[in-house]
């Protein structure tokens, strides 16, 4: 099973994304090698293990600038129960107050929790194209390609897509060649000078699975009582019990919202209830809707001054890579006292994580 990240957790920008944006040659940077690519100045031959240095860098740097901000920087799915998210983080518990609530991130999109569903696992890749591979028509019920999300066959692992089209209850994915390669072979020859060539379609998968990742309006959140020892604990237990209720969202951008005691089937309907609760837990989605360019440009330049050695050695990545650890002629007071310390590009990140932060009160963690 092939588990390392290519698009999650550093979902704001993906390393497909990164290779377009630092200007790296794409088949090169997926380790893939093709007739006449050493006339482009970036053409060096990255490795698996350099492509994960630079996800773990996003990943952190998206983690840091959340955490100044108060909202996820893509739309990501916030979980009340502790046993069921992957980052604690994405955790909303808390004491139960009157209504209204604060939610522990802002910027909420809806109420519910994240599903997932097959939609072709084993779906065939077409390689008809030379560059651009193509997955499908697959028949499907799906009408958001945004739901789509395309894996590595039986792993977690993302692969980007460059675009995809649904027409007539007909999905359509169309990815390029080079983001194909498959898992037995991402770290190519181990030579930095030898690539995967990218003629031979044997380098590339024959198969990715095909998910929809969706919202399921069905779970809100839980009203939880703990019980004492007396006739109600006589009869069910001393255990924590739980109250689905339903959240109705009043300033998502502030992260607002009531919490009535309610039932669902194919809607909510609200419910009387007599106990006392204790804390709540809460299930939504929330985050920007869409990255915009200025976003991505403060999460690789923070990414880059978080790598202690640059990505590669070519000369327009290094460029970019000693532009964010430089460290500024004049050092004022707040750089000084920024917590993310002095370099270029994480002074960068940190005043725009500062002036577009979001603050006011939160959950329990």
């Amino acid at each position: 099973m092939t588990t390392i990240p290519d698009a999650w957790p550093n979902c704001a920008v993906s390393l497909a994304r990164y290779q377009q944006i630092i200007g790296v040659d794409e088949c090169a940077f997926w380790g893939v090698a093709y007739t006449g690519q050493s006339e482009f100045e970036c053409s060096q031959f990255w490795s698996e293990w350099q492509r994960q240095s630079v996800a773990d860098a996003l990943a952190q740097a998206q983690q840091m600038i959340e955490d100044i901000v108060n909202y996820p920087l893509c739309p990501t799915w916030i979980t009340g129960a502790y046993d069921s998210a992957e980052d604690p983080r994405y955790i909303d518990q808390q004491w139960a107050i009157d209504n209204p609530v604060v939610t522990r991130w802002v910027k909420i999109i809806q109420a519910g929790i994240q599903a997932t569903s097959t939609i072709q696992a084993g779906a065939v890749v077409s390689y008809a194209d030379a560059d651009e591979s193509v997955v499908g028509p697959i028949a499907t019920t799906v009408t958001d390609t945004n739901e789509v999300k395309v894996f590595y066959p039986g792993s977690e692992r993302i692969i980007t897509p460059k675009r995809m089209t649904i027409s007539g209850g007909n999905l359509t994915i169309y990815i390029p060649r080079c983001r194909l390669v498959d898992a037995e072979l991402l770290d190519n020859t181990g030579d930095p000078n030898v690539g995967l060539e990218k003629t031979t379609v044997s380098n590339f998968l024959t198969t990715v699975d095909v998910k929809r990742v969706y919202n399921d309006p069905s779970t809100h959140a839980y009203l939880v009582r703990e019980h004492s020892c007396n006739t109600l604990c006589s009869a069910e237990g001393c255990a924590t019990a739980t109250d689905a209720a339903c959240i109705v969202i009043r300033d998502p951008l502030m992260g607002i919202i009531d919490i009535h005691p309610g039932s669902y089937s194919n809607g909510w309907s609200q419910v009387s209830t007599s106990y006392c609760y204790n804390h709540l837990r809460l299930n939504y989605q929330a985050g920007l809707r869409a990255i915009n360019r200025t976003v991505e440009n403060v999460v690789v330049r923070l990414a880059h001054a978080l790598m202690p050695e640059e990505p590669c050695s070519c000369t327009v990545t290094q460029r970019l890579w000693m532009r964010d650890r430089m460290k500024p002629d004049v050092l004022t007071r707040e750089i000084l006292n920024s917590p993310w310390g002095i370099l270029s590009g994480a002074w960068f990140a940190y005043s725009w994580a500062s002036t577009n932060a979001i603050v006011r009160g939160g959950g329990l963690a």
